[in-house]
């Protein structure tokens, strides 16, 4: 259940007077919505991107939020109905791109690649290899069967995600696990499928 605006305006005060306990509530509460904005950004500005990207930017945004003695959550209004959510899905995708701006699109393409799920069916290496060499309808039907040999938790995962278009936080908490823990179960899957193409291929 979302919390109401006035449980929200009870929070922040209590962040802003320093609570420590409330801060640590107020990550919690939005941190699944500040990875999936973040993720949101790159995937719309076709930007691959590890874990490690996802992590950096979710904690640079809480850090701006609460840095100078939360000099920038108190920049929060809630004017015109604008809910606490609202804004911090705002915010995130301005220090997101501000981020991209400063650091270059390279900074994140330079490392191990994670490919977001929703472009598997586009899904290619940089040099020529596998994926390449497979037509669109192909790839798809490979995708497919390379999921049936996923364990139980993977497969349920990628169902969910790929087919049902949950969002990966939305996913995690219709399985019952962390943000994080799902992140690792999508790079585990997709790996296996990577390398299950690949099997194929060579045969």
């Amino acid at each position: 259940m979302k919390p109401s605006q006035t449980e929200d305006k009870e929070l922040l005060s209590r962040c802003l007077a320093g609570d420590r306990d409330a801060s640590e509530i107020f990550v919690q509460q939005y941190s699944s919505l500040v990875y999936w904005a973040v993720q949101n950004i790159l995937v719309l500005k076709h930007i691959r991107f590890t874990e490690d990207d996802l992590h950096d930017l979710h904690n640079s945004v809480f850090l701006q939020l609460f840095e100078k003695q939360c000099k920038k959550l108190r920049q929060y209004r809630g004017d015109k109905g604008c809910t606490l959510a609202t804004w911090i899905r705002t915010l995130t995708v301005r220090i997101t791109l501000n981020y991209l701006r400063k650091k270059g699109v390279d900074s994140i393409e330079g490392r191990s690649v994670l490919i977001p799920l929703e472009e598997l069916s586009d899904l290619r290496e940089e040099k020529a290899g596998p994926w390449e060499l497979l037509e669109k309808s192909e790839q798809h039907r490979m995708l497919r069967h390379g999921m049936q040999n996923l364990p139980p938790r993977e497969r349920l995962f990628l169902k969910l995600h790929f087919d049902k278009g949950l969002s990966i936080p939305e996913a995690a908490e219709t399985m019952e696990i962390s943000v994080q823990n799902a992140y690792t179960i999508k790079h585990r899957a997709i790996q296996k499928l990577k390398s299950y193409v690949a099997s194929v291929t060579k045969s």
